[in-house]
């Protein structure tokens, strides 16, 4: 391999489009949930209102994690030094926004668990919701984790 050219691994473009494909998952869940809330507000007169919908985090964080992940492919397949120190960054962000969104949703968990006693359908598939983001934070968190890993070996042993 030429010494021009940097040492990432061929798959960080898989990694790229996983989260790519988390960051839609996690915006189509959230466009969900809207719904589910905005039905419950019309049937049931009451509601139950998601922090994680007051706070928008399934819209922000999936825009942050489809960035993170063209970023990430765009890494893999143009390897410049920039490029290592942009995915860097932008993947470092995506982990600290993940690691909001799971402290988002555990906060969310005990609200959940402390205050329905009886819930309603659409409380229970708001909290199916919640657990659907909660596996996929997780897994966005897991695949950025990988990618800081592999883009700071690059950036900094010089292969």
């Amino acid at each position: 391999m030429p010494q021009t050219r940097l040492w990432i691994k061929e798959e960080t473009r898989m990694l790229g489009a996983i989260q790519i494909m988390t960051g839609i998952l996690l915006d189509c869940l959230g466009l969900l949930w809207m719904y589910l809330l905005f039905t419950q507000i019309v049937a049931f007169g009451a509601t139950y209102t998601p922090i994680a919908l007051l706070t928008a985090y399934p819209f922000w964080s999936s825009w942050l994690f489809i960035f993170s992940g063209a970023f990430t492919v765009l890494l893999e397949k143009r390897r410049s030094p920039f490029l290592v120190s942009y995915a860097l960054v932008v993947n470092i962000i995506s982990a600290c926004i993940s690691v909001i969104g799971l402290l988002l949703l555990s906060i969310e968990f005990i609200k959940y668990s402390k205050s329905l006693k009886n819930p309603l359908w659409p409380h229970k598939t708001g909290k199916l919701l919640l657990e659907y983001l909660f596996i996929l934070t997780i897994l966005e968190l897991f695949v950025t984790s990988i990618v800081i890993h592999w883009a700071f070996q690059a950036k900094h042993t010089g292969r």
